[in-house]
């Protein structure tokens, strides 16, 4: 016979603009006790188009986040909803922690309930088969300084954990077959995706780095690295700060993007910036990341990311691709490029066809040494280089060095209908 389940809380509320105003993360509280288990449920009308998310707090920390991909979650010893983590449930005062993300100008009712012992199950989603490896990026061979390779990946993107569509092992497969020796792991709001990544990485065949997608409705960022989770609903300039003392790389993502470009005041900028996402294929002569770089430092490490979340447009993880000049390909290695600065974008990182591969933009002091200036373009013939100022440079040679001072990056490679096919500081 199932155990009976007992109520430790169930509120019924009104939430409003007011509300939303005040505090965007309001707390509904119960007290936990020599628990094995617990069931949280969330329900609100959707009248106006409102948007409620959802996660969990416990007194010795955060447990989870589904954002608006869930309306229930399960915390057990062994086991937690994909966003959540597992383990003791300490005993005292827990909160499901709401996401005011929309709020109709009429408000919503919303009803929150959490039951011990839970009752329903736990998916974390199709453990599919390893699929077999054709090509490998770091497999073109790319010019690359003494006792480092260029390895092919996506920083950005998201599964089960979070948002996404995908399992984690069918994410890893999907890196796969995109040709990509590694995939960046960053779910929103959470680090629950962390303890499973080294063993599908194994399994998979291809190098799964620990991320965090700090979510607010003023911008996102990432953050890489085994470093525990980032509070995002502290000030930005925390995160900054954070992710410098423990160690890990942070990186504004998608600055222009719609509804959630960066709107974050801070004082000391993080070292990285994403001026080549995904959505740019929809857009893809659109330069006003450009203009927003333009207005920031100049010596930022540039990233891509694709921020692949499902399989309802033709993106696939590595759309763009970040290429990563590191020692070997582990989440350490390839972190410190990112905080060497050893990155360069394309649009993909697939050979066009057999006997064509994409072009590639090199920022020769990366390559080489500190004191030359310039780029290099490979595989770029027909291409046309344009640097910050406007200054365009047609390609010529396979492998055309360019002279190009720093401080007039980052410099993009066009195709002849203006499409970004490569991005380097």
């Amino acid at each position: 016979m199932a155990p009976v389940q007992r109520t430790l809380v169930e509120r019924t509320f009104r939430v409003t603009l007011a509300d939303q105003a005040a505090n965007r993360y309001p707390r509904v509280e119960f007290e936990v006790d020599g628990f094995d288990s617990i069931e949280a449920t969330l329900s609100f009308s959707r009248e106006g188009g409102a948007g409620i998310d959802m996660g969990c707090e416990s007194p010795q920390g955060w447990r989870g986040w589904s954002g608006g991909a869930r309306t229930s979650f399960i915390i057990a010893r062994s086991d937690a909803t994909p966003g959540y983590i597992p383990g003791d449930l300490e005993s005292g005062t827990w909160a499901v922690v709401l996401g005011l993300h929309t709020v109709p100008s009429h408000g919503c009712d919303v009803t929150v309930c959490v039951r011990t012992p839970a009752s329903g199950s736990i998916d974390h989603g199709p453990a599919d088969e390893p699929i077999h490896r054709e090509v490998r990026g770091s497999e073109r061979g790319l010019p690359a300084p003494p006792g480092l390779t260029w390895y092919a990946g996506d920083p950005h993107n998201h599964c089960l954990h979070s948002d996404g569509q995908l399992s984690l092992w069918q994410l890893a497969n999907e890196g796969v077959a995109s040709g990509l020796d590694y995939l960046g792991c960053t779910d929103h709001n959470t680090v629950s995706h962390h303890p499973h990544l080294a063993a599908v990485s194994a399994r998979h065949g291809i190098t799964l780095i620990p991320g965090q997608e700090m979510t607010t409705h003023r911008g996102h960022a990432n953050a890489w690295g085994q470093v525990g989770f980032i509070d995002f609903r502290q000030p930005a300039q925390r995160w900054v700060d954070e992710a410098a003392e423990r160690d890990a790389f942070m990186s504004i993502n998608h600055p222009v993007s719609d509804d959630c470009s960066w709107l974050h005041p801070l004082e000391t900028e993080p070292p990285g910036a994403e001026l080549y996402h995904g959505s740019w294929y929809l857009r893809p002569t659109d330069t006003s990341i450009l203009a927003w770089h333009a207005r920031w430092k100049h010596d930022v490490v540039v990233m891509g990311g694709g921020d692949f979340h499902h399989y309802s447009t033709p993106l696939r993880p590595g759309m763009p691709t970040t290429w990563l000049a590191a020692e070997e390909c582990t989440p350490e290695a390839l972190i410190d490029a990112m905080k060497a600065g050893r990155t360069t974008i394309t649009a993909a990182a697939r050979m066009v066809s057999e006997n064509e591969a994409r072009p590639i933009l090199f920022d020769i002091p990366t390559m080489i040494r500190l004191d030359e200036d310039g780029i290099i373009a490979v595989d770029a013939v027909g291409t046309v280089m344009v640097d910050r100022l406007g200054e365009r440079i047609c390609v010529t040679d396979q492998n055309q060095r360019i002279a190009a001072p720093r401080r007039f990056g980052p410099f993009r490679l066009e195709g002849a209908d203006r499409r970004v096919l490569a991005l380097c500081g």
